[in-house]
Parts: structure tokens; sequence; C-alpha cells
């Protein structure tokens, strides 16, 4: 039998013959504002027909087999699918009691002991045999858990343990994988990325959809690490997003990927009498572009997050000139570069103070912003030295845009003097 839970107004458009449901609800009994909106409704396409008229935005069948439709209106998406039998039915086959949610008539109701769910901050399955109905939704409670701070009891974490497992012997019942992406993602840009993950592990989920991450549980490190690979890694993903909180998902997703090379490259050196690592950082970068080109991360994403893990270990050099040099050859990794290194450092113990001296460098050094665009156009270098257009245009102009982010050339007049000297003969900047 449902519940009353709550007299209140709907604060968004409902398109006729659809019933709120799920999610939005939920934050709103979480005195959230809730960013998606679902909808039952006997006639989901029309409905979702219905709110496009009305809100505009772009409407695309997320599986037209099983009626279910997504309208995107801006930052929200407004989700329709089919009401099943009748609501407290259609509850009844939910995942998890505090999703299985409808207002209607200006009430909201749930399933007995959503209260104490709300109340405690739990997430508790409606049933277990929920979560094989779609196969995404283990995947989804951890996702929910680190983004809403929701606890789970021992029995849910069992279930999803042994959800777990069926999908490691059943890999055709693997959700698509593009929705694995989308759960994957908000997982890492929710506050709590690396508790989540860590219940990843814990639950078996991390061998289902990151097995490539699995080696590094419980691999030593030594040296400067008191942490293992695994842990590590979790350490450094909390503090990137501890030092900066708006830290997008690339960012998040190299911290998570910057040691998966690890395993593959370690080696004993009886000179220092310990494993090292050495080359993990390029093998790794293939690895974690791999990785996300198979879960349908955009090629863009895949290519920045590459690039970070191949240069996390570069070492800053010393000297102003010499580190806005460094961190012009990498402005397009900026600021995630000196994030994930400072980051890296605090996720070890021996070296923390570094992850400071790192940051305050960085800052310190681009307080004068990098220059955009040479001080010279291609057609005056091309007359100032005499040249057709061609590729040593192009390096005349590079040369003379890191002179600038040097401070070697401040005005047209100096650039026109550097390129005469290149030009006579004289030496490039230092590499």
């Amino acid at each position: 039998m449902l519940r009353l839970l709550a007299h209140r107004d709907f604060p968004f458009y409902t398109p006729k013959g659809a019933i709120p449901v799920g999610g939005a609800l939920r934050d709103l009994l979480l005195g959230r504002r809730p960013q998606d909106l679902d909808f039952a409704a006997e006639d989901p396409l029309r409905a979702a027909e219905e709110a496009q008229a009305r809100l505009g935005g772009s409407l695309f069948p997320l599986d037209a087999a099983r009626g279910q439709y997504r309208l995107a209106v801006g930052p929200m998406t407004l989700d329709f699918a089919p009401l099943e039998g009748t609501p407290e039915e259609d509850l009844g086959r939910r995942d998890f009691r505090l999703n299985a949610l409808l207002w209607k008539g200006g009430r909201v109701f749930g399933l007995p002991g959503v209260e104490e769910d709300l109340r405690r901050r739990l997430l508790v399955m409606v049933r277990e045999e929920n979560l094989y109905a779609d196969h995404l939704r283990s995947l989804r409670a951890v996702r929910l858990a680190a983004s809403l701070g929701l606890g789970l009891l021992e029995a849910t974490r069992e279930a999803l343990a042994r959800h777990a497992r069926f999908l490691l012997a059943h890999s055709g019942a693997l959700p698509a994988r593009e929705r694995v992406r989308e759960e994957l993602s908000r997982l890492l840009l929710s506050p709590r990325a690396a508790w989540g993950l860590h219940l990843l592990e814990r639950t078996g989920l991390l061998d289902v959809y990151l097995p490539e991450l699995r080696p590094l549980v419980g691999l030593e490190q030594g040296g400067v690490h008191h942490l293992d690979a695994w842990r590590h890694t979790l350490s450094v993903l909390f503090h990137l997003t501890w030092l900066w909180p708006e830290a997008p998902l690339e960012a998040r997703l190299a911290a998570l990927y910057h040691d998966v090379g690890k395993p593959l490259t370690r080696r004993f050196d009886p000179e220092v009498g310990r494993y090292r690592f050495l080359g993990h950082a390029e093998v790794g970068a293939e690895v974690a572009g791999a990785s996300l080109l198979w879960l349908r991360f955009p090629k863009g994403a895949v290519e920045e997050v590459r690039a970070l893990v191949r240069r996390h270990m570069d070492r800053p050099p010393e000297g102003a000139k010499a580190l806005r040099r460094f961190y012009f050859r990498r402005q397009d990794l900026l600021p995630a570069l000196p994030y994930l290194m400072a980051a890296d450092r605090l996720g070890t113990k021996g070296v923390e103070k570094e992850a400071w001296e790192v940051l305050e460098a960085y800052r310190e050094t681009l307080s004068e912003p990098l220059p955009e665009r040479p001080l010279l156009s291609g057609e005056e270098v091309m007359a100032l030295l005499g040249l057709r257009p061609g590729p040593e245009v192009g390096r005349a102009l590079a040369l003379l845009l890191e002179a600038q982010a040097e401070g070697r050339a401040r005005t047209p007049e100096e650039a026109r003097a550097l390129l005469l000297n290149w030009r006579g003969g004289g030496q490039d900047p230092a590499p």
C-alpha cells in the first residue's frame, strides 16, 4: 500500500497524462533542486511531444521499443516511460525506495519504509530481483550513494556484490556502454567521487566496468608511497577535488588513470632495493586512451586524459623563464596538470610539501597570462625574413610566441630583432 509522504506542489511543468515519479521527487524531499525529471505516462511519446511543444528542446528515443524518450531542455532532461499497471505496481518495479515515489493531486506517495530511508539517508532496494530488470541499477546505486551522500546497508552491499558476480559471468547482460559512461561520469563528478570508487571496488563492480584498474588493488609501491597503488589513486582523486572542487571530468579521469600503467611496468631494481615503474606514464596513457574510447567517451576528452596521464610525471623546472616555457608548451593541459601534480604529491608520504611548491610556483609564474598570439603577423614575418608561405613561417611564429611567453620579446621591435637574430644564425630558446 502506498504511503502519503508530503503535501506539496510539483514546481515544474507536467504534461497532460503524465505523472512525476522517481528521482526529482526524491531530490525535492531531500531539499535539493532536481536537474532531471522523470515521468510515467500511458502514452510516453505523446506526453514527451506535448512537453517539447511547450518547452522546446531536443526530443529523442532512449529505447523506442520500451517506450522510453528523453527531452533535453538546456541543462535539464525530462525522461518519459510507460506507466506499467497501477501506480503501486509501477513503483514496486523500481530500483530503490527513494526512487519509488510519485506525485499526484498535490501529494507525494511512496512505498512503506521510505520515511525511514529519508530520515536516515539510506539507499534501500525495493527488491533485489529488480536489479536484474535493468543491469545498470547496481552501478547507479553506487553513483547515487556518492552523489547524494546516502548510506548502504550491509544487505544492499551484498546484493550489489552478487549482481556484480552475475555480470562477470554473463557479459551479454552488460548495459550499453553509453549508459555506463554516463553513470561513471556522474559518479566522478560527485563531491564524494573517491568514496564512490572505493565502494565500486568493494562491491566487485570495479571488475565489471573498469577491470583495467583492478591490478592496482594491493600493488605495493615502496619509496615515498605508503599506500598501495589503488589507495594512492583514490587519495589523488580525493586531493584533486579538494584542491580544485570545480575540476572537470577530464582532470578527474586523469587522476583515476594516472598510475594505471604501473602493474605493466613494475620491475625490481637491485641497485635501489625496491620495485620501480619506469615508463608507467607512457604506458598508462595508452591504457587510459583505449579504455575510455571503449566506453565511448568523446575523442577530444580522451586525448586530453591521455596527455595528462603521460605528462603527470614531468618535473617543473626552476627559474621563472624556464617555468613559463614549461607551462607554455603544456598550456592545453592547464590548469589541470599542476593540480594533478600537486594531488599526486599529496597522496604520498615525505614529499607533500612539494604539492604546495608546485601550485605556488604555477600561480606566481602565470600571474602574467601566457600570450595568445604573436606580436607579428605571418605577413610581417614573411616580409621581415624574406620568406614564402610554408613551414618556416610557422616555425618563426612559434619561436616568437615562446619568446613572448618567456618575456624575451615584449614589443614588436624586440620581436623583429629576435627573428632577425634567429634568421642570422642565432640560437633558438633553450629546449
